[in-house]
């Protein structure tokens, strides 16, 4: 007969105190025991291990344990918005473009005047503008609902896992934009991998080696351009590793900022190292060249320099609303939504601030 049971025994004039109606820590542990006693199931069918995996008889009652956390997908990562500049004068406007203005060649002066007469007036006509013109398809709207019942029913957060990939997609959306617009067809500096000069002869050994990155160097410098960031894929990486002349000049050895996804840097030029860097596969057309189609599976990776002034000239993300990520939860129809909305508009500004090296990965 245990605590409960005696006291129910005892005389209605009998005088008890609250704790006797408590159970001890040791009691609650030892009347629990027993309990889990009467509903053991027995296993009939083990594995090698001695957990029951396709018993009959305990099929729909075995219990199962939720990892608590979502093991997260290896995104990919985003490093183009560190070369090009970015404009955010549309921001909360109601404008729907920007003018960018940019100088398109030296000015020269003409400095040539007689003694005693006036000087002559160089008019200042080196001056253009790019446009950067918003259209309906570059302001980006989604979002993710999740039902009541499924919210009310994970071990996990699942609205903070919409969160999640609601800002990875984001970022991802803009990384290809830049990306893209690097490859535009006004860019022609390009340098091919082996002894290729076009897409189409492109061919298995035409890998990235550092005589490529000299000779795309040299294609920015020609055009007074600074030759700063090159954009490789892993696969190009895994070259470079092989190759003893990268490996030996990449060491730092001064206080230069280190970049996001910065593995060195070769002749003065950062090295960054992103799956979003373009890939394709053999007979992919060139989005550069659209008259050719590749000859093997490679990357295009992406040179990009700066004016004398250090800046990125290369192209601008002309923003209209900035990436943001709202949440509401509807009654009507009882779910959680998760909202993605950003606008922007992707622009070369100076193409020959570009150089494409096409490779093979292999």
């Amino acid at each position: 007969m245990d605590k409960f049971e005696a006291i129910r025994a005892m005389s209605h004039f009998t005088k008890v105190k609250l704790s006797d109606f408590y159970m001890t820590k040791k009691e609650w542990e030892m009347r629990n025991s027993n309990n889990r006693k009467i509903f053991k199931l027995a296993d009939t069918t083990t594995s090698t291990s001695g957990i029951a995996t396709s018993t009959p008889s305990t099929k729909g009652v075995q219990g199962i344990l939720w990892f608590k956390e979502i093991i997260q997908y290896a995104e990919d990562l985003r490093r183009f918005d560190q070369a090009v500049m970015h404009n955010e004068y549309m921001v909360n406007t109601g404008a729907h473009e920007v003018m960018i203005p940019r100088t398109t060649s030296h000015l020269s002066i003409n400095t040539s005047t007689s003694e005693g007469a006036d000087r002559t007036f160089t008019a200042l006509n080196n001056i253009s503008t790019v446009a950067v013109t918003l259209s309906a398809s570059d302001f980006k709207k989604g979002g993710i609902a999740i039902s009541k019942e499924a919210a009310k029913t994970s071990m996990v957060d699942l609205v903070a896992q919409a969160r999640y990939a609601i800002t990875q997609a984001m970022a991802r959306d803009l990384d290809v934009a830049i990306a893209t617009e690097l490859q535009d067809s006004s860019v022609t500096n390009r340098v091919y991998g082996g002894d290729a000069t076009n897409p189409s002869e492109l061919a298995a050994g035409d890998i990235l080696t550092t005589d490529l990155v000299a000779d795309a160097m040299y294609e920015l410098e020609k055009n007074n351009f600074v030759p700063k960031l090159l954009f490789i894929s892993p696969a190009q990486l895994k070259a470079f590793r092989k190759d003893s002349q990268f490996v030996n000049a990449a060491e730092y050895g001064s206080n230069d900022v280190v970049l996001k996804g910065e593995i060195g840097q070769y002749l003065g030029v950062k090295i960054i190292v992103t799956t979003n860097v373009p890939a394709y596969s053999a007979g992919a057309t060139d989005t550069n060249e659209s008259s050719y189609t590749w000859g093997a599976a490679g990357h295009c990776c992406i040179m990009v320099g700066t004016n004398h002034l250090e800046q990125l000239v290369a192209g601008v993300v002309a923003w209209k609303e900035k990436p943001t990520v709202d949440y509401e939860y509807n009654k009507l129809q009882a779910e959680h939504r998760i909202y993605y909305d950003q606008a922007f508009k992707v622009k070369i500004l100076e193409p020959k601030a570009v150089c494409l090296i096409k490779v093979t990965d292999s």
